[in-house]
């Protein structure tokens, strides 16, 4: 256990033990170790008294296994534990926050395959612990010499399990409603991909008076994210247009991530969630700072759109933490990725939540657009942009410094024309590569795409054979 424990975005490895190409495998073992390590952190940061802490997951087979390790490591420190049962990240955020726990914990691995699982962690005011306490539980982890002594027989933890806790939020987001009038006579289409949206994202929406369609809201455990069409959810526009539904919401496996889909079946990304919401918080006067904080991933429409408004897009890193961080330093309220990781920062809002944010742009669009999300997003220019992930070994070397992956990397640069901004990066959630190139520049979106999956085909070829 020398490499790192913490990612982008919390904890990930796979529960696909025998898997010899996987470097993190979350054992129970593991999971054990990490729960201790953390239960001793909060108790010596709680300073007195008796520390608790929130736990939800989502359906996936392994998060039971995890979960229950997890609260033993816990336990064993003293930390009382209450079980939320399966719930989208950001509710457990909002427990976290509203109930005044020393921590929030979220057995998920977001949109990952079901053999992955991940950690993510909260702490009391519902933000998700910064770098140098996550370097300090990561250090207690992979130090052999330091051993976790479990408390006395009268100090273990205690722990429960609180099925109210999905109403709570479920009542925080029908209290958030910022319509003038409710969904009644809305036709909304949910994909909850089989995941942690499935019980309470149509909850909100049927309490909101909107008619409900649910696809993929049956998790069994193994079928999380089977269904998930990453930022372009086609089969859902289709069934928005077969039924006539006004709306549809694509979540990912842990409710963090939105994207949209109109009337027509356009779909509406990040980007033009971001667009929508920057147009109307200026209106409303809510943007104190006239910016938004947006990714190297963003479209330049994105860019060009706002800046008819005097609002400024920030990038920041790739991964919702960097925008976070960039968003907080600015002082500003909103911002997010293309892949639909929006965070809004008001009314209590500590993190990206998708239902939150489908429920926001959902209160515009019948506040403002007869009901018709293309009335919100028309006039939002769209260029020619590609991103393409292969999975792939990870060196340790940054890929663009390997000189025959530059010279991949000039080749297509010479193709796409010097306009063209390109992009190589590991996920910093799964193990792969991707490789993306945006322009303002005419051309065909296909054919880019192609030019940019050729060209990471050939630098996953060279990855692979500088690990054999």
């Amino acid at each position: 256990m020398t490499d790192a424990l913490f990612g982008t975005d919390g904890i990930r490895g796979t529960t696909d033990f025998r898997n010899a190409n996987r470097q993190r495998k979350l054992t129970p073992e593991l999971v054990l170790r990490i729960g201790q390590a953390v239960g001793w952190v909060v108790g010596e940061r709680k300073g007195g008294g008796r520390p608790w802490a929130v736990i939800g997951r989502d359906p996936r087979i392994s998060g039971m296994m995890l979960e229950s390790a997890i609260a033993a490591g816990l336990l064993a420190q003293g930390v009382d534990v209450v079980l939320a049962g399966i719930v989208p990240t950001p509710a457990v955020a909002y427990l976290t926050r509203h109930f005044k726990a020393d921590l929030g914990v979220v057995i998920s691995a977001s949109h990952n395959p079901v053999e992955d699982n991940g950690i993510k962690f909260f702490g009391p005011d519902g933000y998700k612990l910064d770098d140098a306490l996550e370097e300090h539980i990561q250090s207690l982890v992979l130090d052999p010499s330091r051993a976790f002594i479990p408390c006395d027989t009268r100090y273990l933890g205690v722990l429960r399990t609180d099925g109210a806790l999905q109403e709570a939020y479920v009542d925080y987001l029908v209290r958030s409603w910022r319509g003038r009038r409710d969904l009644s006579g809305v036709s909304v289409v949910l994909d909850c991909a089989n995941g942690a949206t499935s019980f309470v994202a149509p909850e909100a929406f049927r309490q909101l008076g909107a008619r409900v369609e649910v696809l993929n809201g049956e998790p069994d455990g193994l079928n999380i994210n089977e269904s998930y069409e990453y930022i372009t959810p086609r089969t859902l526009a289709a069934r928005v247009v077969e039924t006539g539904a006004h709306l549809g919401v694509a979540f990912d496996g842990d409710g963090d991530r939105v994207v949209l889909v109109d009337e027509q079946g356009g779909i509406v990304d990040g980007d033009g969630i971001l667009a929508v919401l920057a147009r109307h918080f200026h209106r409303q006067g809510l943007l104190s700072v006239p910016v938004v904080v947006a990714t190297p991933m963003s479209n330049f429409g994105l860019h060009d759109a706002l800046e008819l408004l005097g609002i400024r897009v920030e990038e920041a890193k790739v991964g919702d933490k960097f925008v976070l961080e960039r968003m907080r330093a600015l002082g500003c309220i909103l911002g997010g990725e293309q892949s639909g990781h929006i965070l809004i920062l008001d009314r209590g809002q500590t993190t990206g939540d998708g239902i939150y944010t489908a429920l926001v742009v959902a209160a515009r669009m019948v506040d403002e657009a007869d009901g018709r999300l293309s009335r919100l997003t028309a006039g939002i220019p769209r260029y020619p942009q590609a991103m393409v992930s292969l999975d792939a070994p990870r060196i340790p070397t940054p890929p663009t410094e390997v000189p025959e992956i530059r010279a991949v990397l000039d080749e297509l640069q010479e193709r796409v024309g010097d306009q063209a901004e390109i992009l190589l990066r590991y996920s910093g959630t799964e193990d792969k590569l991707r490789l993306s190139v945006r322009t303002r520049a005419d051309g065909d979106a296909q054919e880019l795409e192609g030019e940019v999956r050729r060209a990471l085909e050939q630098i996953v070829g060279i990855v692979s054979r500088m690990v054999r």
